[in-house]
């Protein structure tokens, strides 16, 4: 019996030494882990652009079809909220140019917004333009009827 009290001593002393080197793997593994989420925090995401209307949704904006072509409408976030911690919140583009394929623009009825065109943006004709088409089919019409 002396001898297994005396192996039960042991075994509670080799543990007892033993705690701190597994206290100081997890302090290593907290830090790591800190260090990571801090490298998270701060690394520039690839998220945050829109080229499609499924990342247009995926980021919170709506397509909308416009006189001069098919964009999204998102609100810009800014490059302080371009970590990837940030991104996957569906909060907007990180800035309105280098989205999609198409031209982009920030929207002139409403500040902090932007418009990223899904599809080419249609040349929209101007009042000269028109008229001029005007009165050239209105001249055939008369020139059809005499």
């Amino acid at each position: 019996m002396p001898n297994l009290k005396f192996a039960a001593v042991l075994a509670v002393a080799g543990l007892a030494a033993a705690a701190p080197a597994f206290a100081q793997d997890a302090d290593v593994q907290a830090d790591a882990a800190t260090r990571a989420q801090a490298e998270l925090i701060n690394t520039a995401s690839t998220e945050g652009i829109v080229t499609d209307r499924a990342s247009c949704d995926y980021e919170g904006g709506s397509v909308v079809e416009l006189r001069d072509g098919t964009a999204c409408f998102i609100p810009i976030r800014g490059e302080d909220a371009a970590t990837k911690i940030y991104d996957g919140e569906g909060l907007g583009v990180i800035r309105c140019s280098g989205n999609g394929t198409f031209a982009n623009e920030v929207s002139e009825t409403t500040p902090g917004f932007c418009n990223v065109y899904l599809t080419e943006k249609r040349k929209i004709k101007t009042r000269a333009e028109l008229e001029a088409e005007l009165e050239a089919q209105t001249q055939r019409e008369l020139e059809g009827n005499n």
